[in-house]
């Protein structure tokens, strides 16, 4: 039982190119998990306000949200392998030169701003690039377990870099601009795991178009696809709305919890382990009927773990909450992050990956706001809200997956499916509402297989 367990949980892990990417990602995940915890804590002993929090990771979400969408189409036009290594160089660069400045004693609110844009403009083009290189690297079957594999290499990431990052900021010795300098020397192991992959293929061509025009096929491809439609509009919803808290807790801790602001370390490493558990789970379940059902109740969990929080009468009680809003959080991610691409044809995968990655952005420059108004009204109340907004998310997305139910879309279509395409000996069937590309032409899908998730 526990071997089976095993296999069909990891089983993207025994292709070795894509177990190579896998380590990479695991410590650009790394950096990128400590980077967002060191930014808030610099950002907040800088100005002392949860507007300068805000300020900072507005930097990061402005580059996202202005050409976000840009970066799928690139994704999916040039060859991925490069488009990555080029990406994490930057990303590295940005760290290195914050450090640099915080150790010769530069760093100001407006640097510290610029030099997060920078790191999010990489990402802009990085994160669909490496998506959609995972959906070239494995067979179709194994699609949405390499998905929730990458999510769950991004909690393993979150486990220690949050504690990781607290210490050593905490450190007379390193502090936060040792601390960046640490984050940048991670990407050479990095850049080493994407220069030992084979090479990628560009997109042919004869088969481009103009930008523009690629890029308005990529919304069209989401907005005549109703079951991914939805998976997107609650992603966008639950990421905007569920990260809120990382703005608040510098200031959450030091003015009601009596606590220091790099404690933020010690309370997202518990939220970290909490998710990693679940994650572990969930990556085998991303391939049964029970996905939708498991990612609606990880957000429900969400919205509980903030209200909790906003309650906390100890710092005690607070890490109580994270363990409640780890799982929600990371647990929703990996099983929407895999059901996303499983419906994707491969032809869109880094457009539509990147209409997911503008969440991020979204969230990003909402976090000034989101900071004003915690300085204006509380940041407990700030949490309240968040709580209540994510729970009516649930609440709407539950009757959307039943009205997507009820009229078809995600029922089994077993008896097209067969003839279309022979299922591998051992492979997963797929999950109720995924969906496999069989076949294309010019860019297009030219037909579907539900599967059943019996």
């Amino acid at each position: 039982m526990i071997r089976r367990w095993y296999q069909t949980t990891f089983v993207s892990l025994q292709d070795p190119n894509y177990r190579i990417l896998w380590t990479g990602s695991m410590f650009s995940m790394l950096a990128f998990m400590m980077s967002f915890t060191v930014q808030a804590v610099v950002a907040f002993e800088l100005e002392g306000t949860n507007s300068a929090v805000g300020l900072v990771a507005l930097g990061f979400g402005a580059s996202m949200v202005i050409l976000g969408p840009m970066g799928g189409v690139i994704a999916d036009r040039v060859s991925k392998r490069p488009l990555v290594f080029v990406g994490q160089m930057i990303v590295a660069a940005s760290l290195f030169g914050t450090g640099l400045l915080i150790v010769l004693g530069g760093m100001t609110i407006i640097w510290l701003t610029l030099l997060t844009a920078v790191m999010g403009l990489a990402f802009t083009f990085l994160g669909p690039a490496r998506q959609a290189w995972v959906g070239e690297m494995v067979p179709p079957r194994n699609l949405a377990n390499a998905v929730a594999l990458g999510q769950l290499a991004m909690n393993i990431s979150r486990v220690g870099a949050p504690l990781l990052a607290g210490l050593m900021i905490g450190s007379a010795a390193i502090g936060a601009g040792g601390t960046y300098i640490f984050m940048a020397s991670l990407f050479g192991i990095v850049l080493l795991t994407v220069y030992i992959l084979p090479p990628t293929k560009s997109k042919p061509k004869h088969e481009r178009r103009a930008v523009t025009t690629e890029l308005r096929a990529g919304v069209s491809y989401v907005a005549r696809h109703s079951a991914l439609r939805v998976l997107m509009l609650l992603f966008l919803a639950i990421v905007v709305i569920g990260f809120a808290f990382q703005i608040v807790l510098p200031a959450l801790l030091e003015r009601h919890l009596d606590r220091e602001a790099t404690d933020i370390g010690l309370i997202l490493t518990v939220n970290a382990v909490a998710a990693l558990v679940v994650s572990v789970g969930l990556a085998g379940m991303v391939g049964t009927k029970w996905a939708w059902p498991l990612m609606l109740g990880c957000g429900a969990l969400l919205g509980i773990g903030f209200l909790l929080l906003s309650a906390a009468p100890s710092f005690g009680f607070a890490l109580l909450a994270m363990v409640v809003m780890g799982p929600g959080i990371s647990g929703f991610m990996l099983i929407n992050n895999s059901l996303i691409m499983a419906n994707t044809s491969p032809a869109f995968f880094g457009r539509v990956m990147s209409l997911t990655m503008l969440a991020f952005g979204v969230q990003g420059v909402l976090s000034l706001p989101t900071g004003i108004l915690a300085d204006a009204i509380g940041e407990r109340q700030i949490l309240v809200v968040a709580g209540i907004a994510v729970l009516v998310v649930v609440a709407v997305g539950t009757a959307a997956y039943g009205a997507l139910a009820r009229s078809g879309a995600l029922r089994a279509d077993r008896d097209s499916a067969l003839p279309a395409m022979a299922t591998p000996a051992g492979a997963v069937a797929l999950p109720q509402g995924v969906a496999m590309v069989v076949g294309q032409k010019s860019g297009e899908s030219v037909r579907l297989v539900t599967g059943s998730g019996d």
